[in-house]
């Protein structure tokens, strides 16, 4: 039964060998090294081999059966390689006969790798297989809950599958129908570790059965080497379990016991199996692991991370358990630190004042280990200390006691110590510091280079220093830090400077002469001085130079060539250029002049990189022209360069882009069909686009071709609550651009806006309702004020409103902000407002704007009232905390008083206005409550009798306002008691009175007349204790008619007044010392009279001067166009009321009286309109008789009003062509602009600017479609000297206009030929000669048709392909002028369209192109040709059916040492090489039925009569020829000087001088006559098959039979054209055979016979009659 499924698994494998599923495709990475496993495909080297040429290829297959690599993976030239695998007897069931791999070269360092141990598991009865747990198999530096997911490769891994169980175990999985039968096989897989940041490779052995019954012997654990151990499979399926132990890298005990819990006379085995990187464990009996002998851990040098599988076997062969243990070794502080200061020895100056605490030096030491605390200490030196964290060294001292130029040094002796390591660890060092100056110190204790001969004066070579590894000389200066510098000069001796080296500014040698062998020394002994600029002082070193051959580089080709794909990554491998051998002591290295190349030098190869991204679709410029990046190639040091081209081959890289709009607005009107938008995307590749929606639509289509989206109901159709509709557009590549990349797509989201077909404008919800806004003073900034709100009767994006504020003062700051929330306009203060310093009222303008197309807009105009708070204290008008008053008011009363009587007048001012403002009055300190005060004029009055008051009493006085939250001041003032009666001037009626004032009051008018019952000597008013006649608003006289009274007149107008107004008087009597004064106080209140005309509210432009309004035309009378405010400065209603009117008859508009809304009377036209505008005068009056002096009637208030008839879209766009015409050159880049069209309209622009451009579909242009300008959008060329007419269409949303536009691709550009990729030619073979074309090279150009005219040039490096090739200029045929060595012959063909004639670009630059073409000969024989691998196969001389005679089979062969290449299957009766002799066979019957074998008794003595017959006539031929004449014969064989047959020459030579016999073989004509079959000549060629069979004359005339080959000759097909004549009937001069004629005279006189050739054959019997004939004639 096992017999029977192994069949079946080999059948199985072949089918899947057949369908392809045994193809396994792993990653490598370029970090990967030599000797690093890439897969496995058997046991042993035994078990597998490499197919084909693959071992070639930079893998190898190791003892153990593993791929790896053969060099370092960065060395690949290709990125994806295929390797084909044998395998035989292979271990492992799954394996294919032909196993075939794809190798990829991956950029990823750290990310793909292969784990070197194997895992092994079993599967019994379809048990799952356990191969470890995630955490055991997550390779080192992954992290376990990164893994993405785990699966197979390998042959047959289709019937299995990966899974994780709930225990986070790796388990493998077989499909339960398959295998089900087998008793036993081993299946070799690749598990795969695939994470975020990882591809881990594991080789799994899968051990699989259902009863363990077959003891076969399997492969199943192989060496390193080529004994492949079998081992007998026990019936136990082993066990296997994975651990992880960490130990410490000091551990030299026992690191681990393989048990977890070691029985007691456990009767185990154990085995360590394997150990990797090293083989450095041993296990002993009890299953404990140590170290061997000499073997040592080390985290910080060796290895961190161990694998090691043990096999653990039960007491008789029982169970088997295999053990993968990851050993992590863990870092232990066992290193000593390291003193890392350079240079060495530690050297150091100081001064010898320098102060205390200097630094001298800065020592500095590491530890590998972690966790380590390094120390310094100094060693007991006096001098200096050393800070112990830091490793400063500095003095301890001053030195004044040492002469700096004494040179002192001070040995310092320090070390450090690492004080966390378990036992102290320490390391010494000295440093030298030298009291005064030291000379530098050099980095190296030596320096050498190697300089090669005849070198390019002033060229720079490297230094090396002691360790031999590149460094310029470098030397510490001392005397830095005093402005000291170090130069550099090379001594040949103690006094002599080189005249033939000296140090270049980077620190390298530099070479003065040209130096040459044998001239020069081939090595000098010098040595580099630096010298302190500073101190004068120098030191010396050693400076060795060795003088090299110098071999001139030449470059293997003087043109290389490679086609790459753009998508190659950076860094990737281009091509590799080299230079021709030299005895390999020479490494060249390389330079390019590139940005997007850079050059690797390795091993005297430059292998080119790319340096940036290549870009098929680049602009071009002077480095990449016709998708080709030119540059050159430089051997350093040396003026030898060679061009590289390298031809960029597009991929399918590069997504679509939009070019287009990704919204539009369609009206609710629309019909179905009708264009919504056009989208456009273009691909710089030059691929078709085409069109999709993501998704479907059943309102909306879109054109696959040209990406146009039309609506597919009627809009009236359309839901009325969907105000948009959100699309996405998929654009799509079709990848006809090119051969490689993937089809690519890019997503569009569009919004098709659905607007109402009328446009409405916003309207205010009730604007008149905001006119009483109001905010407080000294609110914050960003107080709430008010909401406005608008309405849009449109839908959809026509009714979304947006609001905007208009608040500027005189100053243009901006009073207010407002908002949109939730629809509404919520209106903000952005100032802190001070009702008491407003000097305007706040006029505020909001602006609805709606989202139309176009966009309207209304306003609403409304004032906002700052309202008073208490912010302001009452304040005196005079006294001791009045400015300008010099001290305390003073009143004066006599001590016989009466109550009531006035003492003094004090009276305070609040700012505010309302109850904030009106002032009481009381007083706080009232000594002995002689006095009261009213508390509403603030009047100090008597209160009780004075008799027994003091002679001055002060008194606080409070003046307090009304407000919630009273204000208040205080004042001290004095009563001064009399005892004399003091007499008062005011009259009581008249002192502090209350009166009130028209705000219509008019300069110079009357306010007041106070009279008095005495003289009075002058009245003044009074502000803050100072005099004078008139104040803002206030003047003061004394009539010179009556000096008992004072009139008070306006000083100014009272209009812009309000509130209360307080004055001061102050009366005088009397004269000089006996004057007196008193003060009283009158408080005016304002009265409001009608003498405030209405004032325009609305924002007004001040360019113009007018209020602006606007109006849709064609809109319906009684359309509201805004609202007017007018606002009327009086407070008393009566008097503010304002209605509105227009100043005439207005046909057009009407204003409503009370609102002010302003409306149409007429339906508007705007393009039959002389202006957009329309003026409206309108008057707001207040409605009550003026108060205003000379006029009569209400107040008016008048204003223009600026109307707009804004447009609407009511007239289609036109064009003003009938066609429009650009040219673009074929070579223009996409994007590239090509012209601009732009619509015309009746329309404002406003409205029109909207429209939409489109052109069609248009593979090679786009438009910018609200722009109109017309750009490249794929690749022209091959459209030159062509017009392309696209379809351009203008659409506004409502109409469409559409015109030609023809567009003129110009032939402006020479585009390059090309080829199509370097050719490899293998299909010729080694020494031998082509007399027709090899093969043939093939450009071709894009600007022309066929035929086109090339001209083709080989250009070579090696000297020797000249004269081996030639090349048709014409045809690029490829020819051969002598035969071919076995070695690679490389060169390169140029081709040059400049002598093109069927092409209209003669005026253009002509351009060249390369390949490269690379030949590798076939060794092959005579009979075999070459394939285009390079195969030797046989000629296929069978092709030729009358070669076998007699119907034989031919059959070929072509084996080394063939005489003919093939030979002939005789049938029965036939022999002879083509079967042509007939073989007679005579017998008689035999009828002795006793015995069967007389018949072959009689046979054998037949034989034998005619051996002996045969032998009878051999031996008498032979003796007549020997008495035959001693001259022979001009036609034997063995005497070439009598030979007349001359050499044959080949006739590709053109023969001249005595060369020309040089390269001939005679051997092509000369042959044995007495041969018994005729020679198969070989060929000079592999194109015919027909082969020589010609073996003599065939007529009665040498010179006949020579013309019948000669025209054999010329009439084969595949011979050579000759191109000289050479005629067999001419032997030239001198000739060695004489004349021909010799035929008749070769023998000396004696007769011939020639009757014994009649014996040899019907084709001898000819020649013997000819010569018979010959003889007779004599």
């Amino acid at each position: 039964m096992a017999a029977i499924m192994r069949l079946a698994l080999g059948v199985l494998m072949v089918f899947s060998d057949c369908v392809g599923s045994n193809i396994i495709e792993l990653s490598v990475s370029k970090a990967a090294k030599k000797g690093d496993m890439v897969a496995k495909c058997g046991c042993s080297d035994i078990d597998c081999s490499f197919s084909g040429a693959f071992d070639s290829q930079g893998f190898d297959i190791s003892k153990s059966g593993n791929i790896i690599l053969a060099k370092d993976a960065v060395s690949f030239e290709q990125e994806t390689l295929p390797v084909l695998v044998k395998t035989k007897d292979s271990c492992y069931t799954n394996m294919a006969a032909e196993q075939k791999f794809i190798i990829h070269i991956v950029d990823s360092s750290n990310s793909v790798s292969m784990s070197s141990p194997i895992l092994h598991s079993s599967m019994l009865n379809d048990f799952p297989a356990l191969v470890g747990t995630v955490e055991s198999l997550t390779p080192p530096g992954g992290e376990t809950d990164q893994y993405k997911s785990f699966y197979l490769l390998g042959p047959l891994s289709e019937h299995f599958k990966v899974k994780i169980n709930s225990a986070n175990e790796v388990e493998i999985l077989k499909e339960p129908s398959f295998l089900k039968s087998e008793t036993f096989s081993t299946f070799l897989f690749i598990l795969v570790f695939k994470s975020e940041r990882q591809t881990y490779y594991y080789n799994a052995e899968l051990f699989i059965g259902s009863d363990i019954e077959d003891s076969e012997d399997r492969y199943i654990s192989v060496q390193e080497s080529h004994d492949v151990m079998k081992r007998q499979i026990s019936t136990v399926v082993p066990r296997n379990v994975a651990k992880n132990i960490s130990v410490y890298e000091n551990n030299t005990g026992v690191l681990f016991n393989i048990l977890d819990n070691p029985p007691q006379n456990n009767g185990m085995s154990f085995e360590i199996l394997e150990a990797l990187p090293e083989e450095i464990f041993q296990i002993d009996a009890d299953g404990n692991v140590t170290l061997k002998d000499g073997a040592r851990l080390d985290y910080d040098n060796g290895h961190r991370v161990y694998t090691i599988r043990i096999e653990v076997k039960s007491e008789l062969g029982g169970q088997v358990t295999r053990y993968t243990v990851h050993l992590k070794v863990l870092d232990s502080n066992d290193e000593f630190p390291v003193f890392v200061n350079e240079p060495r020895p530690f050297l150091s100056t100081v001064r010898s004042n320098a102060p205390l605490r200097t630094t001298v030096y800065i020592l500095s030491a590491s530890d590998p280990d972690p966790g380590s605390s390094l120390r310094f200490y100094n060693n007991g030196s006096l001098d200096f200390d050393v800070d112990e964290n830091t490793g400063n060294i500095m003095t301890a001292r001053i030195f004044n006691d040492v002469n700096d130029t004494d040179g002192t040094d001070y040995v310092i002796t320090v070390y450090v110590s690492d004080i966390a390591a378990p036992v102290l660890q320490t390391t010494e060092a000295t440093v030298t510091v030298r009291m005064g100056r030291r000379g530098p110190q050099f980095f190296s204790s030596s320096y050498s280079a190697n300089v090669r001969d005849d070198n390019e004066i002033n060229r720079i070579f490297p230094l090396l220093n002691s360790k031999g590894d590149n460094s310029p000389v470098q030397t510490l200066n001392f005397q830095a830090d005093s402005g000291g510098t170090t130069t550099y000069s090379v001594y040949s001796s103690t006094s002599t400077t080189s005249d033939k080296f000296d140090i270049s500014p980077d620190g390298n040698l530099r070479v003065l002469s040209k130096l040459l062998l044998g001239v020069d020394p081939p090595q000098y002994s010098l040595y580099i001085q630096a010298q302190d600029s500073f101190s004068g002082l120098s030191t010396n070193v050693d400076l060795t130079v060795h003088l090299l051959k110098n071999y001139k580089p030449m470059f293997t080709l003087p043109v290389y060539t490679q086609t790459v794909l753009e998508s190659l990554k950076v860094n990737d491998s281009v091509l590799i250029v080299e230079t021709m051998g030299n005895n390999g002591t020479q490494n060249f290295n390389y330079s390019v002049d590139s940005s997007v190349f850079w050059v690797e030098n390795s091993n005297g190869k430059g292998i080119i990189r790319v340096r940036s991204q290549l870009d098929y679709e680049a602009a071009s410029d002077a480095y990449y022209q016709d998708h080709s990046y030119t540059f050159h190639v430089t051997v350093d040091g040396y003026n030898i360069t060679s061009l590289v081209v390298v031809y960029i081959q597009n991929v399918n890289d590069e997504k679509p882009t939009f070019t287009s709009s990704s919204e539009s607005t369609i009206q609710d009107t629309i019909d179905s069909g009708r264009t919504v938008m056009n989208v456009k995307a273009i691909d710089k590749d030059g691929d078709k686009v085409t069109y999709r929606f993501q998704g479907s639509s059943s309102i909306f289509s879109i054109d696959q071709t040209s990406g146009k989206i039309t609506i597919s109901i009627p809009g009236s159709q359309l839901p009325v609550n969907q105000d948009s509709y959100e699309l996405i557009v998929v654009a799509q590549d079709d990848g006809s651009c090119c051969e490689y990349g993937t089809a690519h797509t890019k997503t569009l989201p569009v919004k098709i806006n659905i607007v109402d077909s009328k446009n409405f404008k916003p309207q205010f919800v009730d604007c008149r309702s905001y006119y009483n806004a109001s905010i407080l003073e000294e609110e914050p900034r960003g107080t709430f004020v008010l909401t406005v709100s608008a309405t849009d009767r449109n839908k959809g994006e026509n009714g979304v409103v947006d609001y905007t504020i208009l608040s500027f003062r005189d100053d243009l700051r901006q009073d207010f902000t407002i908002e949109k929330i939730n629809g509404s306009g919520v209106i903000k203060s952005n100032v802190k407002f001070d009702r008491e310093t407003l000097k305007d009222i706040l006029k505020v303008t909001v602006i609805a704007t709606d989202h139309g197309q176009p966009p309207l807009s209304s306003e609403c105009s409304f004032i906002v009232d700052v309202i008073d708070i208490n912010d302001n204290a009452p304040v005196f008008l005079s006294g001791e905390n009045v400015q300008g008053c010099q001290g305390r008011d003073e009143g004066r009363v006599s001590r016989d008083s009466s109550v009531s009587d006035v003492a003094l007048n004090i009276r305070a001012f609040d700012i505010d206005s309302g109850e904030n403002a009106e002032v009481v009055y009381s007083l706080v300190d009232n000594p002995g409550n002689y006095f009261n005060i009213m508390t509403k004029t603030g009047m100090i009055i008597v209160n009780q009798n004075l008799s027994d008051a003091p002679e001055r009493v002060s008194l606080q006085v409070l003046a307090s306002d009304k407000g919630e939250i009273p204000q208040n001041s205080t004042t001290f003032v004095d009563i001064v008691l009399s005892n004399s009666t003091v007499t008062k001037i005011w009259p009581s009626d008249k002192n502090n009175p209350d009166q009130i004032i028209d705000d219509n009051t008019r300069t110079d008018a009357l306010i007041n007349t106070v009279s008095f019952g005495t003289t009075i000597t002058g009245a003044r008013l009074i502000v803050k204790c100072q005099s004078s006649e008139m104040t803002d608003k206030f003047k003061i006289s004394v009539p010179a008619s009556d000096n008992r009274k004072f009139e008070l007149h306006a000083a100014g107008d009272f209009d812009d007044e309000k509130d209360t107004k307080v004055v001061q008087i102050r009366v005088y009597t009397g004269q000089g010392n006996d004057q007196k004064y008193e003060d009283s106080y009158f408080l005016f209140q304002i009265n409001d009279t009608n003498n405030k005309a209405p004032i325009f509210v609305n924002r007004e432009n001040p360019s113009i001067g007018k209020i602006e309004f606007s109006v849709q035309e064609e809109q319906a009378v009684g359309e509201e166009v805004g609202i007017l405010l007018a606002h009327d400065g009086d407070s008393n209603p009566l008097f503010n009321k304002v209605s509105y009117r227009t100043r005439f008859n207005d046909t057009n508009f009407k204003v409503d009286e009370s609102s002010g809304v302003v409306s149409t009377l007429i339906e508007f036209d705007r393009e039959v309109l002389t202006a957009d505008t329309v003026d409206l005068q309108v008057i707001a009056e207040d409605g009550y008789p003026s108060s205003i002096p000379g006029q009569t009637g209400p107040n008016t208030g008048s204003k223009v009003v600026q109307i707009t008839i804004e447009d609407i879209n009511d007239n289609p766009p036109y064009f003003a062509n009938s066609f429009y015409f650009f040219t673009v050159p074929e070579n223009a880049p996409v994007y590239q602009p090509v012209g601009t069209i732009k619509a015309l309209d009746r329309d404002d622009e406003k409205t029109s600017k909207y429209t939409k451009y489109s052109v069609g579909e248009s593979r090679y242009f786009g438009v910018n479609e609200n722009t109109g300008d017309i750009f490249v959008a794929g690749i022209l060329f091959g459209q030159a000297n062509t017009n392309i007419t696209v379809m351009f269409t203008a659409d506004d949303g409502k109409y469409s206009a559409s015109v030609n536009v023809y567009i003129a691709v110009q032939k402006t550009y020479n585009r390059r030929p090309e080829f199509s990729g370097n050719y490899d030619i293998k299909s010729i073979v080694a020494n031998r000669n082509y007399n027709e074309s090899l093969f043939q090279v093939k450009a071709n150009d894009p600007d022309c048709g066929d035929p086109c005219h090339l001209t083709y040039d080989i250009i070579w490096g090696d000297p020797v392909i000249p004269r081996v090739f030639r090349i048709d200029q014409s045809t690029g045929e490829v020819f051969l002028l002598a035969p071919l060595e076995s070695r690679p012959y490389v060169f390169s063909v140029k081709v040059t369209d400049s002598s093109s004639g069927g092409r209209k670009k003669r005026s253009l630059a002509a351009k060249d192109a390369y390949t490269t073409v690379t030949i590798n000969p076939a060794a092959c024989n005579a009979h075999q040709e070459a394939n285009e691998a390079g195969t030797c196969e046989c000629i296929d001389y069978c092709k030729n059916t009358a070669l076998c005679h007699n119907g034989g089979t031919c059959q070929l062969n072509c084996t080394d040492g063939s005489e003919r290449g093939y030979s002939c299957q005789c049938p029965s009766g036939y022999s002879d090489w083509d079967c042509s002799e007939v073989v007679v066979v005579t017998s008689s019957p035999i009828t002795n039925n006793e015995d069967n074998n007389t018949w072959l008794i009689v046979l054998l003595v037949c034989l034998a009569a005619l051996m002996a017959v045969v032998i009878l006539i051999v031996a008498f031929l032979v003796m007549r020829r020997k008495r035959m004449d001693k001259d022979k014969s001009m036609f034997a064989y063995d005497n070439d000087d009598y030979d007349i047959r001359e050499d044959v020459m080949d006739y590709d030579e053109d023969g001249a001088g005595e060369d020309d016999y040089a390269g001939y073989d005679i051997s092509v004509i000369r042959k044995p006559v007495n041969a018994r079959e005729g020679t198969i000549i070989p060929k000079s060629r592999t194109t015919s098959d027909k082969p020589n069979t010609s073996s003599g004359p065939s007529t009665g005339h040498i010179g006949d039979f020579i013309n019948e080959r000669l025209g054999d000759a010329e009439g084969e097909s595949g011979a050579p054209p000759y191109d000289t004549l050479h005629e067999f009937m001419y032997e030239g001069e001198g000739s060695l055979a004489g004349s021909l004629s010799s035929i008749n005279t070769s023998s000396s006189g004696g007769s011939q016979d020639y009757e014994y050739l009649q014996e040899w054959g019907p084709k001898f019997a000819k020649l013997a009659d000819m010569y018979n004939t010959y003889e007779d004639s004599d």
